[in-house]
């Protein structure tokens, strides 16, 4: 789905093992899962109250969807590593970064919250008309 972004900040045989192991679109997914979510959170329910509505509580919720997704990235990449991950015996260099582990995983798991960072942002955009309270969160274009 995003392979070239994925390919601008993390090794290439990773992503082939990420691939490989379904994990990509997996994580993809669920990027835009938590970026939907804390964003309906803000903008909609239960978040959505006049004292909550500032552009400091905005950027608090931004920085919990990043971090949210780096936690789970992290914490699925790991998982998968502590498996025995199945090899094709032709590549020899499949899952090698798998065994190298937690730099590896660290670094995936920053651009996954960069990703997060985006998405965030962009379905603030859409979602902030629907709000009473965070019309202009986090900038007053486009709005009413």
């Amino acid at each position: 789905m995003l392979y070239n972004f994925y390919d601008l900040f993390v090794e290439n045989g990773l992503l082939e093992d990420l691939y490989a192991q379904e994990l990509l679109s997996t994580l993809t997914v669920s990027a835009i899962a938590i970026a939907f979510l804390v964003a309906f959170a803000f903008y909609i329910w239960p978040l959505n109250k006049v004292s909550f509505s500032g552009f400091g509580h905005w950027l608090t919720m931004l920085l919990v969807s990043g971090g949210l997704m780096f936690v789970v990235t992290l914490v699925t990449c790991l998982q998968m590593a502590n498996k025995e991950i199945e090899r094709v015996p032709d590549e020899p260099d499949q899952g090698f970064f798998f065994d190298q582990g937690g730099t590896v995983f660290f670094s995936f798991s920053a651009e996954m919250a960069v990703l997060t960072f985006l998405l965030f942002f962009l379905i603030s955009i859409l979602m902030k008309g629907f709000s009473r309270n965070a019309k202009h969160r986090p900038m007053l274009w486009p709005s009413k």
